[in-house]
């Protein structure tokens, strides 16, 4: 009776240790600089294209760094972006696209 008991509390430890909730370890910065200037042509594509960031459709002007500012400071770029990856909606990114997109946020989204 006693091995079934200390197997029955094993079994429930068990399974609440490997229920828990896993950690995402933090993602490798990117050191390499990238400007606004080097990724325009990416943004104007992928993102500030007609009925998205096109500045009419309400969801953020990035035809220009400047109007880009307050999505850059609220960290929006960053979330939907790099951690959720839900932009853009329509299209994907490519590999290159998007690590040229991290390194400009990963250095401070640089003008």
């Amino acid at each position: 009776m006693k091995v079934g008991f200390a197997c029955f509390i094993f079994c429930v430890l068990y399974i609440f240790v490997s229920c828990t909730k896993d950690k995402v370890p933090p993602r490798e910065k990117c050191t390499d600089e990238v400007s606004y200037e080097e990724i325009k042509f990416l943004i104007d594509r992928k993102c500030a294209s007609s009925g998205c960031h096109d500045g009419s459709s309400g969801y953020g002007d990035y035809r220009s760094y400047a109007d880009m500012k307050t999505e850059i400071a609220n960290g929006s770029i960053e979330e939907e972006v790099i951690l959720k990856g839900t932009m853009p909606q329509e299209d994907t990114l490519s590999e290159m696209e998007f690590r040229l997109i991290q390194c400009w946020i990963d250095n401070g989204y640089i003008e």
